[in-house]
């Protein structure tokens, strides 16, 4: 297969998966106030779209194709999400992160005189990963729960459950009473205290959307080790299927080097 063809199917691959991702994670978000809610079909999509952009990265080693796979990303999202001042500032970041990673990757490439793909996907994914969570919160911060706790100037309902662990796993042990009174007792201290709670932060509700979406893209920092090593695992397969297929494959060649004389 020519080189044009290569890169026309790892363009069209990208835009699949970015689809599927967006469709499959339009639910990416907090599912209470205690963390995020990745479901699977997302979570595999994301994995694949991360895996194939470094890889395109990888075998081309031209830093104009960020250019394009970031406006596949990015008019994706768009539609997805709406076209707004807010949206296109997430793009510019996306097309940042992956010139960035495919520079990273260029450099990981040339630089070594034996072929290390392992460590060329390490370089490459954490600023395609980071660049796709900045997306992630954005969308997040026009998502319908955070708007909701703005205009209801109050935490979703489902905080009640949260607090209601607590106090059992807290203080639930210590109430003497048959089970019937003591699941009242439980839930009276959990609702007691979430509006509490809610008083207390009422004036700074307004503030919910944009605090939470950044605590959004904290957690996902947090977990980025762990997109990025599943990433590399899933490249390293993508990239011995196309070797196995012959595909791709790799080449000695006698390359000139500078050496530094004093």
């Amino acid at each position: 297969m020519a080189k044009s063809y290569k890169l026309i199917v790892w363009h069209l691959l990208v835009a699949v998966l970015v689809w599927w991702m967006w469709k499959a994670g339009k639910s990416v978000g907090f599912n209470t106030v205690t963390g995020v809610d990745i479901q699977l079909p997302s979570f595999v999509a994301f994995l694949l779209l991360i895996a194939v952009i470094v890889l395109g990265y990888i075998l081309f080693r031209q830093r104009r194709w960020s250019a394009s796979i970031a406006g596949i990303l990015g008019i994706s999202f768009l539609m997805a999400f709406g076209w707004n001042w807010l949206n296109l500032l997430s793009v510019g970041v996306v097309l940042g992160f992956n010139f960035w990673s495919a520079t990273r990757v260029r450099r990981e490439i040339n630089e070594r005189r034996v072929l290390n793909i392992k460590d060329a996907f390490y370089h490459g994914l954490m600023p395609v990963v980071l660049g796709l969570f900045v997306m992630i919160s954005f969308a997040a911060y026009q998502g319908p729960l955070l708007n909701e706790i703005k205009d209801a100037q109050q935490l979703p309902s489902q905080a009640q459950i949260f607090f209601k662990q607590i106090v059992e796993g807290t203080v639930g042990q210590k109430i003497k009473a048959p089970a019937e009174q003591r699941n009242w007792i439980i839930n009276e201290i959990a609702s007691q205290t979430l509006q509490q709670i809610n008083g207390v932060m009422k004036p700074y509700f307004q503030y919910a959307p944009p605090i939470l979406a950044f605590g959004l893209f904290l957690i996902l920092w947090g977990l980025s080790f762990i997109f990025i090593w599943l990433g590399i695992l899933v490249g390293m397969i993508l990239y011995w299927i196309l070797k196995k297929t012959h595909v791709v494959r790799v080449e000695e060649r006698e390359v000139k080097a500078e050496v530094l004389v004093v």
